[in-house]
């Protein structure tokens, strides 16, 4: 498992599943889309625009024309584009054909707008069309909460590191849960509005709290009473997760219902990864393959990868600092 996160890790950047957002204008038979991208995948699709967006009305095709593109700030690229329909009725908007030239876990988060009023929108992977006057469900935020913790290789290799030097099962859990209450606790603080540190801290801690208990794997012989770093280390991640869910925005007036689904979604995806590799370090231990020699080298790894993000997110912050 360890060998799999690392090859991910250093070849995909952490909690950074692309994000696109977009003004979709309806007024009449007109839609008209101001869509912004981030320059690395607005040159995967700059060829595709604006053809692999499919917009109808009661199911007759809207065709639709470019009318400009340019550069914007914050390393973006943005288009605007007009769908002209046949006649007035219940326009829907197709994203399908984008997905599989974008990120894994990209979403467009879009505002549609009517005479009537506006909704807030998403589209992703499986679930890539919207139609006007109809918000998209929140029960997507579940499955972003998975995607989160699936590709938050991070967070795996700081539970992976967690458990790597085994122990109980009971001492196991404590750890596990340890850690997910504190989340939690961070996550809700911060995405209800009542107090949340900069990302610009929050990301390097999260980096040293992988180093540090890779180091500590050397001087701990199982997991017992090791819930008590977990829990404040929790609160570190928490703050992260809740950084990633902001980035990809949330209707504020089901901020807590949100809040339950993407919470869930970590969970779930934090069981989806420890069920299966629980047993496997059991087993290596019992077949004697995972001994303290073999233990000390993966932890060892664990500290690599830790600060390797670390200087990865100081030396990041410095770029931006001096840009």
């Amino acid at each position: 498992m360890l060998a799999i996160l690392v090859a991910l890790a250093l070849s995909a950047p952490t909690h950074q599943a692309g994000i696109s957002r977009g003004t979709w204008s309806l007024d009449g038979r007109s839609v008209d889309a101001e869509l912004v991208w981030q320059r690395d995948e607005a040159a995967a699709i700059a060829a595709h625009l604006p053809g692999a967006i499919v917009v109808t009305v009661d199911g007759a095709a809207c065709p639709g024309e470019g009318l400009g593109d340019q550069a914007v700030e914050e390393d973006g690229h943005a288009w605007r584009l007009r769908f002209t329909c046949p006649h007035e009725g219940r326009v829907t908007v197709e994203l399908g054909a984008l997905f599989p030239r974008l990120s894994a876990g990209h979403r467009h988060l879009g505002r549609a707008i009517t005479p009537h009023g506006a909704t807030d929108v998403m589209a992703a992977a499986g679930a890539s069309s919207f139609s006007f006057g109809e918000r998209t469900s929140v029960a997507a935020y579940l499955g972003i909460g998975v995607e989160h913790i699936l590709f938050g290789f991070d967070h795996l290799v700081f539970l992976f590191g967690l458990i790597l030097v085994g122990g109980r099962l009971r001492s196991l859990l404590a750890v596990v849960t340890a850690f997910t209450l504190a989340h939690s606790v961070t996550l809700a603080c911060a995405v209800l509005g009542l107090w949340a540190p900069p990302s610009a801290l929050v990301e390097p801690l999260i980096a040293l709290s992988i180093a540090y208990v890779g180091v500590e794997n050397f001087f701990v012989t199982d997991a017992a009473r090791r819930w008590r770093i977990t829990a404040p280390f929790g609160l570190i991640h928490g703050f992260g997760f809740a950084g990633a869910l902001s980035e990809v925005g949330i209707p504020r007036d089901e901020a807590p219902t949100v809040l339950l689904l993407f919470n869930l979604g970590v969970e779930l995806g934090q069981l989806l990864v420890l069920a299966p590799v629980l047993p496997v370090l059991a087993l290596l231990r019992w077949r004697g393959w995972l001994g303290p020699r073999a233990m000390r080298g993966l932890s060892l790894v664990v500290v690599a990868l830790g600060l390797f993000w670390l200087v990865e997110r100081v030396l990041g912050l410095v770029a931006d600092a001096g840009g």
